[in-house]
């Protein structure tokens, strides 16, 4: 009876080492993602993503499907915008760099 107990004891130890890391976004994209569902995104197809590109973590801000020339901005992890994609030009490079060939989706923080 003692050994089923110390199994109990080191399956519990080992199953709290193994919880994946949160992955939390700074405040200040957590507000501009609540600030953008709430007034800047369309009523379906509007999305936040985060990528990886060129070694740092980048939002993806689309609007959606109710404006055809509508650009997405590409914000940094420090809030700042480092450019857009799409909009009348069909834009599709970010600091000389084809976004989408180069970019690693990570995950979705807001989609309708």
């Amino acid at each position: 009876m003692k050994a089923f107990y110390i199994l109990i004891l080191l399956l519990t130890i080992l199953s709290c080492n193994n919880k994946q890391p949160q992955i939390v976004e700074p405040p200040c994209i957590a507000d501009q993602v609540i600030y953008f569902s709430e007034n800047e995104a369309c009523d379906s197809g509007a999305s936040v993503r985060e990528y990886e590109f060129q070694k740092d973590v980048v939002y993806v801000f689309n609007q959606g499907n109710c404006g055809a020339d509508f650009a997405n901005a590409v914000v940094n992890y420090d809030c700042d915008t480092i450019g857009y994609l799409g909009g009348l030009i069909g834009n599709t490079e970010i600091n000389g760099k084809e976004f989408f060939e180069k970019a690693k989706f990570v995950r979705a923080l807001f989609e309708n």
